[in-house]
């Protein structure tokens, strides 16, 4: 435990000397070396690192999402909550990993969030129900070429790996039928109906019934219509950018083109419309990962400053990220917005945050960056796969996102026995940057997958 600490605090510290380099480069305009002969990356010059806005986010009214503490009795919890006249509609989990879904007295939201986020006797974490839409902006049919996979080196990678490791893309479904992802995408889990977000029952993630364990969630998947049909897109897009099969005289190919997909729709929409999810809907998601097999995670999803990485806002949830991290082993990989600001929330260690540049080697225009992020890869230009099976070329970190999450499946697949910390050194070690070490643009850098594979070859 204090190894752990220790390597926290240390790795803080690290960040803390970075910005206030990244920031003193700023200021003295200087001129940055080349760090890649594929790509240049270069740190901007006009983007604010002050600049903070409140993002419009909505939540659920007159429901919270509670993690009871491991030492609380039932009874106690039980008591506790009717003490503010709250109402369990629904139990996810069950053992040390609990979380209750808690409607609370109309007209009495705040007073009792307040109370029960004062309670660290029975409560470990207490959260409101947060709504945020995919990570994209409009799409550019006019970009015709695969500039992101010769940018991550993605040719001199496939000469000895071309992944394999499944990947959970937690998204709205995605469209197995297509050429490019025929064969590899997995019936999955719909976490985005009634049943599974609100019953608690019959459908949910961890089991078949409140108290099963999650070895019961295959029972919950076969139950479920699953998620490989997609009539919104984003999840297809972000699946195809990943593991797009590779010469197969189609679309294009993915970083990672012998992976696999694991689909959890978490959000639904028509074509056009924004796709919105919640907490619930991810929680409910994370725990059914529990059983998929897969040791990845995408989420594009989120927004600045009140986005799913902020652990004060969405406590339950990290509740579950840290379980997925420490515990099982998992690798969580989710979008920094597209909001083109900084954001300055703390770093999360059990999540990888990542940026988007553009062909350019710059920051992306409309990419948030701050203390956040991790590792930046393409996320401008980026052609990929519709529902329809034809070829359409999209923007956002939406996309940057699963770029590096199939970089850590072409590591994973050349060597599975990698524990995740392995894995996000080898990622750190393979990356390109306008500057030594970290940086609040690009965090450690853009991952190179062809150094990456060599690493988990040979190791690090």
């Amino acid at each position: 435990m204090n190894r752990k600490v220790s390597g926290l605090v240390s790795r803080q510290s690290q960040r803390l000397f970075a910005t206030a380099l990244s920031c003193s480069m700023i200021l003295g305009a200087m001129q940055l070396p080349a760090l890649s002969s594929e790509l240049k990356l270069k740190t901007p010059t006009n983007r604010s690192a002050t600049k903070q806005v409140r993002p419009n986010v909505t939540w659920q009214p007159d429901t919270l999402l509670i993690c009871p503490d491991m030492k609380a009795e039932s009874d106690e919890v039980k008591e506790a909550l009717e003490d503010v006249h709250g109402t369990v509609i629904a139990t996810l989990g069950d053992g040390r990993l609990r979380m209750l879904v808690v409607k609370t007295e109309k007209g009495h939201f705040l007073e009792t969030e307040k109370k029960l986020t004062g309670d660290k006797k029975h409560f470990a974490a207490v959260g409101r129900n947060y709504r945020f839409s995919a990570n994209m902006v409009p799409n550019d049919p006019n970009f015709a070429t695969s500039w992101h996979l010769t940018a991550m080196n993605c040719p001199k990678a496939w000469d000895k790996g071309r992944g394999g490791a499944k990947i959970a893309v937690l998204d709205s479904g995605c469209q197995g039928g297509v050429a490019d992802l025929n064969g590899k995408v997995e019936k999955g889990f719909d976490a985005n109906t009634a049943a599974a977000k609100t019953l608690g029952g019959i459908l949910m993630a961890t089991g078949s019934l409140p108290g099963v364990t999650d070895l019961a969630g295959a029972i919950a998947a076969e139950a479920s219509s699953g998620a490989n049909t997609d009539r919104h897109g984003h999840g297809t897009w972000v699946a195809s950018c990943a593991v797009g099969t590779m010469n197969n005289s189609q679309v294009g190919a993915g970083i990672a083109p012998s992976g696999t997909v694991y689909p959890i729709r978490i959000a639904d929409a028509a074509p056009g419309s924004p796709a919105m999810t919640d907490d619930l809907s991810i929680a409910c998601a994370m725990f059914k990962v529990f059983t998929s097999g897969a040791r990845i995670v995408n989420l594009s999803y989120g927004g600045p400053y009140y986005g799913f990485h902020n652990a004060a806002l969405h406590a339950p949830l990290h509740k579950i990220f840290a379980e997925y991290y420490y515990a099982r082993q998992g690798l969580l990989f989710l979008s920094a917005g597209n909001d083109g600001i900084f954001d300055g929330t703390p770093n999360c260690p059990y999540i990888n945050f990542v940026s988007a540049i553009d062909s350019s080697g710059s920051l992306a225009d409309f990419s948030n960056f701050g203390t956040s992020v991790d590792f930046t890869a393409p996320g401008k230009g980026i052609v990929v796969t519709a529902i329809d099976g034809t070829s359409t070329s999209v923007n956002g970190t939406s996309f940057s996102c699963p770029i590096v999450a199939a970089v850590a499946s072409l590591i994973l697949s050349r060597n599975p026995v990698l524990p995740n910390v392995a894995v996000e050194q080898i990622l750190k070690a393979s990356c390109v940057n306008s500057v030594p070490g970290w940086n609040p643009y690009f965090g450690w850098g853009m991952p190179d997958a062809k150094k990456a594979v060599d690493l988990a070859t040979g190791g690090i």
